[in-house]
């Protein structure tokens, strides 16, 4: 739950940024950079392998794929699940008149976004490494996302105290999340045995692949983007074979 508040601490500080300044340039991008880094490398070199060793390869891929997929399908089919790398969203136009209609799609889209985001800092927090990369990761891409979620709710609201408090309402649900991780996966395990257990590991992991991509995607033109991205992939893939390799994992 510690790691859950300090996101969501992180998060909320987006979010009154965006809302009481109005505009806003996010992180740097080697910055956001490195985040989707942490998070595509933990998909990839932690969570992958432990669903193949659950599983089998074929299955841990391919659900790993479905994972990210259904993710992809929802941002483009039904709303952009994550705001602050939204492909809709015309940043430069920020300060024009009010956002109408968009404050309750967005607020839904951040409170499902954030209790998924809250479910994986306690899924992983078991894993030393897994989990303070995650947490890093995850509070890096936190920050613009509450910049963003700020700012366009109180484009498309009337009222700066209740955009803020909707905001931090959304927010605050990366601490429900977290909550009920461990009951919820006491009954999945119990009512599904390793199937319950490769399923939350595909959608924690398709999830870091989908912020991974979309976080990189957005600023990929900009100098320094793709091989930040790339060093702190390697670097996260060497520190992963070194703990797999204890583990015996090949």
């Amino acid at each position: 739950m510690v790691l859950a508040l300090l996101v969501t601490a992180f998060a909320i500080a987006g979010v009154v940024i965006g809302v009481l300044i109005g505009e806003t340039r996010g992180l740097p991008p080697k910055i956001a950079a490195a985040g989707a880094g942490l998070l595509f490398g933990i998909s990839l070199f932690w969570l992958l392998p432990e669903m193949a060793q659950r599983s089998g390869w074929a299955a841990g891929v391919l659900a790993l794929a479905l994972g990210a997929g259904a993710l992809w399908c929802v941002d483009h089919f039904v709303y952009p699940i994550c705001p602050s790398c939204s492909h809709g969203h015309d940043h430069e136009h920020c300060s024009a008149p009010p956002l109408h209609g968009f404050a309750a799609p967005i607020l839904i889209a951040t409170g499902v976004h954030s209790l998924l985001d809250g479910w994986s800092l306690r899924f992983l927090a078991g894993d030393e490494i897994a989990g303070m990369a995650a947490q890093l990761g995850l509070a890096l891409h936190k920050i613009p996302e509450g910049l963003a979620v700020g700012l366009i709710t109180r484009e498309a609201m009337n009222s700066t105290n209740k955009a803020l408090l909707a905001c931090i309402a959304a927010e605050s649900l990366t601490l429900v999340g977290a909550l009920i991780e461990p009951g919820a996966d006491h009954a999945g395990i119990r009512h599904l045995g390793q199937l319950w257990v490769t399923g939350v590991l595909a959608l924690v992991g398709g999830s870091f692949l989908f912020l991974g991509f979309h976080t990189v995607h957005g600023s990929r033109k900009t100098p320094g983007v793709i091989p930040t991205f790339l060093i702190t992939l390697l670097a996260l893939a060497g520190v992963a074979w070194v703990h797999w390799r204890g583990f015996g994992v090949s």
